[in-house]
């Protein structure tokens, strides 16, 4: 795809926070669609959207949101653009109508009744818009926030741990609400989350950051395919014995163990193969499996960023 493919483009960004780096080359592309973006905490999530938004400046670099310059043009990106934060503080005495009323006040947006009676049914809160907020539960709060960030009929809608703290059903009608927003009204979204396995649910775009540098993107079935590839899980009677020795594999690229098992992202097949016999009998261990992963978001994960919590 090229550059002009994409809704979000951002090149080579650099944001410090005194002597800390907290983006440092950031390259993040987001196509139309709904897109993930994931991290390990101060990975530089945070950050970027700030300057997504326009309320951080990029110390150095380029940061375009549909075309326009994010700091620059971060007004008229706004008018574009719908936001769902992760934390929020309701007030529990309105309504969640009257409270949407306020929401179109300050954006001064027209039709207000009409925005808020559509935007309560395209989350599933028709029947709750007269409720105080105190009485709505966590995913109903959560799906509130949607409704904010859809109130001014966006484009494009940043999520930041939209399906966080809340039950199995909750986090399944807001990923139903996310599929048939898109589905129905074209609105491309960028969801924030350490819930990896959300995202395998509504996404197809998958951007990995890690020290404020994109280590990998890109449409999720060919990531999946490549990561597919070359990453291998092996189960054997002793996974420590096994991986000081698989480590020095002229076929293995990185080796880890998790959970009992040790994965090894492989360079040349052919030796892997060669070499798991050999140290199996040299060390006297049993092989109990062997597979070729068919990789998850969570397993792309692990086999780049995720990784290296693996090795230290």
């Amino acid at each position: 795809m090229d550059s002009s493919s994409f809704i979000i483009n951002t090149m080579c960004v650099v944001k410090r926070f005194g002597t800390n780096f907290a983006l440092n080359g950031l390259d993040l592309k987001v196509p139309k669609g709904i897109s993930g973006f994931v991290g390990r905490n101060g990975a530089g999530k945070t950050t970027t959207i700030s300057v997504l938004l326009g309320l951080l400046k990029a110390d150095s670099g380029e940061a375009n949101f549909f075309g326009l310059d994010c700091w620059r043009d971060s007004y008229a990106i706004k008018r574009r653009l719908g936001v769902m934060h992760e934390i929020n503080a309701y007030p529990g005495s309105f309504t969640g109508s009257h409270f949407l009323e306020h929401v179109v006040r300050i954006y001064e947006l027209s039709q207000s009744q009409q925005r808020i009676k559509n935007a309560l049914k395209d989350v599933g809160l028709a029947d709750a818009g007269d409720r105080p907020v105190g009485t709505y539960s966590a995913g109903m709060l959560k799906r509130l926030g949607l409704a904010q960030a859809l109130i001014g009929e966006p484009e494009f809608v940043i999520l930041d741990e939209p399906t966080a703290n809340i039950d199995p059903l909750g986090r399944i009608t807001m990923l139903n609400n996310i599929k048939e927003l898109h589905k129905e009204k074209a609105i491309s979204f960028l969801i924030s989350t350490h819930i990896l396995s959300d995202l395998e649910k509504v996404c197809t775009w998958l951007s990995i950051v890690d020290s404020g540098k994109i280590i990998d993107q890109g449409n999720i079935k060919d990531l999946a395919e490549r990561y597919s590839a070359n990453t291998y899980k092996v189960n054997v009677s002793s996974p420590g014995l096994f991986l000081e020795k698989i480590h020095n594999s002229e076929g293995v690229e990185k080796a880890w163990i998790e959970d009992g098992n040790i994965y090894c992202k492989v360079k040349n097949v052919n030796v892997f193969y060669n070499e798991i016999p050999k140290i199996t009998t040299e060390l006297k261990l049993q092989l109990k499996g062997l597979q070729q992963m068919h990789c998850t978001i969570e397993e792309i994960y692990k086999a780049t960023a995720g990784a290296n919590i693996y090795e230290n």
